[in-house]
């Protein structure tokens, strides 16, 4: 989804790095095939995403801020792959995998943009956790606007979120309440379906 822009791609904190730790060494994938947005290819990579037939399933997170990808605050929701520059809130949270040295993360970022995102043809987003409480009640609760960026995906025809009860703090009881039915009713179809057992002669 996105790059820091200042320090080089062999960087352990480089999402390069930790797009190869975590997934491409324990695949078999062609390097050919991998893709990932940098200062080098960042004005083409929405091209070559329409060259590859699209995005078929974008898996994301959100930040507390309610960013998807490096796509901050006030980002425009039609924004394709660009520079952005990180919000102060953006730098403190993820000093952590700096050493809790603030003044060592960069300080922007290259990144796919909102509509990026919401062209894809699935979209999956994970919130889990009380820091994102807020950012899930905007996602679902909240008004499609360009400061909390997920309520962006509201518009997504396909799009669902996975996340735990923590993360459900901020929403109306109701609103947990209505989704937790759906949740117990598509089980209960699905416990309908299942052919039952031929009886023992």
């Amino acid at each position: 989804m996105d790059e820091y822009v200042g320090i080089p791609t062999s960087h352990p904190q480089s999402y390069h790095s930790f797009m190869f730790q975590h997934l491409f060494q324990h695949v078999d994938i062609p390097p050919s095939q991998i893709h990932i947005p940098s200062l080098e290819n960042y004005q083409e990579y929405d091209d070559t995403i329409a060259r590859y037939g699209g995005i078929e399933l974008f898996l994301c997170g959100v930040g507390s801020d309610g960013h998807i990808a490096f796509n901050e605050p006030g980002s425009s929701l039609s924004s394709k792959t660009r520079i952005k520059t990180l919000t102060r809130e953006t730098i403190v949270a993820n000093a952590r995998f700096f050493n809790g040295d603030v003044e060592a993360v960069p300080k922007s970022a290259v990144t796919v943009g909102v509509k990026t995102v919401a062209d894809a043809r699935e979209v999956v987003l994970i919130a889990d956790g009380r820091g994102k409480a807020e950012a899930v009640k905007q996602a679902v609760e909240g008004s499609v606007n360009h400061i909390w960026t997920v309520t962006a995906l509201q518009m997504h025809p396909r799009f669902v979120m996975a996340v735990d009860e923590a993360a459900t703090e901020e929403l109306k009881v109701k609103t947990v309440k209505y989704f937790k039915d759906i949740e117990r009713s598509q089980s209960d179809n699905q416990l309908e379906l299942k052919p039952k057992p031929k009886p023992k002669l």
